[in-house]
């Protein structure tokens, strides 16, 4: 997870008179150092915050953090500056997109309703035959669970969180909306897609019309695979993610116990010139209401990662994805914290996926996780089915968000359950699950990221594949160092993976990779 803040937002400001270049660039700087120091305390206040200590409340942070960055002479002053450099141009743009995001990211009723959302989600208990659960007990449950009428049981309980958010997400939707046409003069939707580096609306949804076409076969075969596999007539959503845990062939907590997880990563990370052992990262396994979060407190000097309480391999997934965040956070090289703070989304998340993918390459697999031949096919098979799964539910979520913020006054269940019918061809039985993802309320317009990640990783390592075989060695790691973790928010994502890759952004390493090719 990369951090929820520091946007991308054109604002309308006045224009101003020709000031001092060279004393414009030195407010700017003073800004930016004490910007930085706010989102320290910010992401440090926020990690507490997602551990369930409900005295942790960022709003007294993000009062200072508006008050810092609206300040409207110098805003006026920033933008009629005429720099000539490249970089104190993008500089200025990311200031600026900064400034104007913050007016609706920490819009006092907004701001107090996220927060409010977020510490009542982490609050919630799940009752499941006499029960009552946390959210990550839920979650095994579902995926874990042999007799089908408790996960259904299970999976149904997901809707209590409509009784708790759902209205509430209702309402924040339309304040963002509001918001964003108050001070962004634009759609919403269009503003994040653009703050995060994502690529525009229009693109991205022929990108995942590209995938949903390209797969489908893939998709449909793994439909009839799961029904005869698991003996059912019908499959239902309480049975696909359980499916996953029966394709291990029982080795899978042997061959992944969670105590031996953050070793091992560290030592394929030394494998590539990367040493967690000498890095200011801080690791810790908790409950939380998300998967993992890695928190970019100074970058460069201080980072956290937080991981959910998962088991097997799903557990060292995650760690895994994290600590390409923590390398991203710690050894990013823009010169100053605007760039560093503002990186591509999807390319963040990428930076994760980089290092979740060596988990499934057989060299590693075999040597720092014991696995046997048979036993890395059964595990990158399934990560490969799974792959299909996960990026047809990404785009079902997002197209859902989307077309929510369109009319947020629409019956959104009905949105959300005719999306997963059309995409997956799975009937959700008119239940309300969709507010159980927590992107809805606390993380808006996030999760394309997730598909768009995995489509850039693909590409960043069969590109190395290109240059340094299928062994990688430390050779490697100087190259995902130099041309990605140490890239911020000076390049964009099409631009990081054309300098790295020599093209852009390519889906169809997704869609050849899923298809098995």
């Amino acid at each position: 997870m990369r951090s929820l803040v520091l946007g991308c937002l054109f604002v309308t400001l006045l224009s101003g008179c020709a000031q001092d270049p060279n004393a414009t660039v030195r407010k700017l700087d003073e800004k930016e150092a004490r910007l930085e120091q706010l989102y320290a305390d910010y992401w440090r206040t926020e990690y507490r915050s997602a551990q369930r200590d409900n005295s942790a409340s960022s709003l007294p942070i993000q009062v200072q953090i508006r008050e810092l960055v609206t300040d409207g002479p110098f805003l006026k002053e920033l933008e009629a500056a005429r720099f000539t450099d490249a970089l104190l141009q993008r500089r200025r743009k990311l200031f600026l997109d900064e400034a104007a995001h913050t007016f609706i990211f920490t819009d006092p009723r907004l701001s107090k309703l996220v927060e409010d959302m977020g510490n009542d989600e982490g609050d919630i208990r799940y009752e499941v035959g006499g029960k009552r659960l946390k959210r990550s007990d839920l979650n095994k449950l579902i995926a874990k669970e042999p007799d089908r009428e408790i996960r259904k049981q299970a999976w149904m309980a997901r809707a209590r969180n409509f009784s708790v958010t759902g209205e509430r997400i209702r309402q924040a939707m339309k304040l963002r909306k509001d918001l964003g046409q108050k001070y962004a003069h634009r759609d919403y939707v269009d503003f994040m897609l653009d703050r995060k580096g994502v690529p525009e609306r229009k693109r991205l949804e022929a990108i995942f019309a590209e995938y949903r076409r390209d797969t489908r076969t893939e998709y449909e075969a793994l439909l009839v695979r799961m029904r005869k596999e698991l003996k059912v007539e019908t499959v239902e959503p309480w049975d696909m993610e359980y499916y996953f845990s029966t394709l291990s062939g029982g080795f899978e907590q042997a061959r992944f116990p969670r105590e031996q997880a953050w070793p091992r990563i560290k030592q394929v990370s030394r494998s590539l010139g990367f040493d967690f052992d000498k890095l200011p990262l801080d690791v810790r396994i908790t409950e939380i209401t998300f998967g993992g979060g890695t928190y970019p407190i100074l970058y460069g000097k201080e980072a956290r990662i937080l991981v959910n309480k998962y088991e097997g391999i799903r557990f060292t997934d995650t760690l895994f994805h994290e600590s390409g965040h923590g390398l991203h956070y710690l050894l990013m090289e823009d010169p100053t914290f605007i760039l560093k703070g503002s990186s591509s989304e999807p390319f963040d998340e990428g930076c994760g996926q980089i290092m979740a993918l060596l988990l499934y390459r057989k060299p590693i697999a075999m040597r720092y996780f014991g696995l046997t031949e048979k036993e890395h096919a059964a595990i990158l098979e399934r990560y490969r089915m799974k792959t299909i799964m996960d990026t047809l539910e990404t785009i079902v979520d997002a197209s859902f968000e989307y077309q929510a913020y369109d009319d947020p006054d629409q019956d959104l269940t009905a949105l959300y359950n005719r999306t997963y019918q059309d995409v997956m061809d799975v009937d959700l039985h008119g239940q309300p699950v969709w507010p159980f993802n927590p992107f809805y309320s606390t993380g808006p317009i996030y999760l394309q990221s997730y598909a768009v990640a995995e489509m850039a990783a693909l590409q960043i390592h069969a590109d190395l594949d290109r240059r340094f075989g299928p062994v990688w060695d430390k050779r490697a790691g100087d190259y995902l160092r130099q041309h990605y973790f140490s890239v911020g928010g000076r390049l964009t994502l099409d631009q990081i993976l054309q300098e790295g890759t020599g093209e852009p952004l390519n889906p169809r390493y997704l869609v050849d990779w899923s298809n098995g090719k």
